[in-house]
């Protein structure tokens, strides 16, 4: 798999460092800093795709002609708008609230980029929450302190297990990466 080529993760989340590891990948974490805004024009669908070509392109002058680098960022998105990472715990709450007994969609924007080539595209699963006590979301916010992810929750956790009614789509994309298809993608690069 990938034999011919060095893969390098531009992404310092812990879940997609497990997965590209759980699809028996060997890689490299590299990280910069790069403008997480967009245009106000851009459809909220196609922020994750936008966010993910900018935090692979930042790599172009850097990478040798046999790495590949894989970026992704993934948003939740619920009634026209983008619920990020949570500022505190009064946001996480908020966020959570919102998203009981609702879905919402999740989409991971993904972008592979070595020297000579690149491929981009979005997944997007929906996510079913069935409704929330307050002192649920309490307990989730303050035992598992969700404030590095996208809509404060990881549908991994028991958030997951007791809140999560449904998953139309790919799993592993509300985790962070759709593996699979980065996995097929990769292997044909």
């Amino acid at each position: 798999m990938a034999d011919n080529m060095k893969l390098i993760l531009a992404s310092g989340s812990p879940r997609r460092k497990e997965l590209l590891a759980m699809a028996g990948f060997t890689f490299e974490v590299r990280l910069k800093n790069t403008d997480e805004t967009h245009p106000e024009n851009t459809t909220l669908d196609d922020v994750p795709l936008l966010l993910a070509e900018r935090k692979a392109k930042a790599f172009i002058n850097e990478i040798n002609d046999d790495e590949l680098i894989i970026a992704a960022d993934t948003v939740v998105i619920l009634n026209n708008l983008i619920f990020e990472k949570p500022k505190d715990r009064a946001d996480a709450i908020r966020m959570l609230s919102e998203l009981s007994g609702n879905t919402h969609k999740v989409v991971t924007g993904v972008c592979l980029l070595s020297k000579n080539k690149t491929l981009s595209f979005k997944d997007e699963t929906l996510v079913t929450f069935n409704a929330l006590a307050l002192p649920e979301i309490e307990f989730y916010v303050d035992t598992y302190k969700p404030y590095d992810k996208a809509g404060s929750y990881a549908c991994q956790e028991w958030i997951g297990a007791v809140a999560i009614k449904r998953f139309d789509g790919d799993y592993f994309n509300v985790v962070g990466l759709p593996v699979n298809r980065v996995y097929q993608l990769i292997k044909d690069f």
